[in-house]
């Protein structure tokens, strides 16, 4: 039975529905996971709010979703919330967008916007995971702790099947993963290791596949002709990504696929927070000062780590 923290009474009932407006970008729903998971082993009834390809991303998850690319539409966000009798927000995005729908609607609200019933301010140094985690402890309870929820999110099984199809037809055994694109700038600072192209040139003769949205299939066809690549749902691309030697990306949210669904991911880090984004499962390389590792670096490690080399 769902437990409800009613912050005037301060007591626990369970008449009312939640509602968790996860974030806009598919890595920080990624990292959204554990509170899920953590509200769905407290027993509370909720409902996840994102965007359409979240339903490929937590298809193997008996979570409640709704996934559809109007959830930014802050009317059509408001009248989910008031038809669906929602009476409580966990908003994972900060903005004044991302509240408005829940203001409007008179959901009492828990997130970082100033206007939250329960605001919480992000702490500094920590895992954004951690973060977002914090935001449902009103919910969660003091029992359940972010340690007992790690746990990979589980592969759905259609998701398999078209992986390994894929796998046999396409890829071929002992392969690599590559994601060498990364969504928007960083402080005005590109996030993608300057040494792909390099790199996919040193490793020609290797099975390496590249694993892109489909806005970058072509570009990537471009960029390294010599690769192979392919553009499938988030859900195949976790299945194909988890059967990998390894996983090569930046920080993006492609590393937080390969990390949430148990891969041997290798984020590439220079300009980002290693702290707040570094995969959850998973390795990172980056230099003492900060900088993107060397080529010749990443190739020892991928030899002595995972008997990854040129062929």
């Amino acid at each position: 039975m769902p437990l409800w923290y009613d912050f005037e009474m301060k007591r626990y009932s369970n008449k009312e529905k939640l509602a968790v407006r996860l974030p806009n970008w598919i890595g920080d729903a990624l990292m959204a996971y554990p509170l899920l998971a953590a509200l769905s082993r407290s027993g509370v009834e909720f409902t996840c709010f994102g965007n359409d390809w979240v339903s490929s991303i937590f298809s193997g998850t008996d979570f409640d979703l709704v996934a559809d690319s109007r959830v930014q539409d802050k009317l059509w966000l408001m009248r989910q919330y008031r038809e669906g009798g929602y009476t409580h927000a966990i908003l994972c995005p900060s903005s004044l967008s991302g509240i408005l729908p829940a203001m409007l609607a008179k959901l009492k609200t828990s997130g970082y916007n100033r206007l939250c019933a329960e605001r919480f301010i992000p702490k500094k140094g920590a895992h954004r995971v951690e973060n977002y985690f914090e935001l449902g402890q009103s919910f969660i309870g003091s029992n359940l702790k972010l340690q007992d929820c790690n746990q990979f999110i589980p592969v759905h099984h259609k998701n398999d099947a078209a992986a390994n199809e894929i796998i046999k037809n396409g890829i071929g055994s002992d392969y690599t993963v590559v994601c060498p694109y990364a969504t928007n700038l960083h402080k005005g600072k590109n996030k993608e290791w300057p040494h792909w192209k390099a790199f996919l040139q040193t490793f020609e003769k290797a099975n390496l596949v590249a694993l892109v949205a489909p806005e970058d299939e072509v570009r990537c066809r471009q960029d390294f002709p010599s690769t192979k690549v392919l553009s499938v749902n988030l859900g195949v691309t976790a299945a194909i990504m988890q059967k990998a030697n390894c996983v090569l990306t930046n920080d993006s949210g492609a590393m937080h696929l390969a990390s949430f669904f148990g891969a041997k991911v290798v984020g590439l880090f220079g300009v980002t927070d290693i702290y707040e984004t570094r995969p959850w499962f998973g390795n990172y390389l980056v230099e003492e000062n900060g900088n993107w590792v060397a080529l010749d670096v990443l190739e020892h490690y991928l030899k002595t780590q995972f008997g990854v080399v040129p062929e």
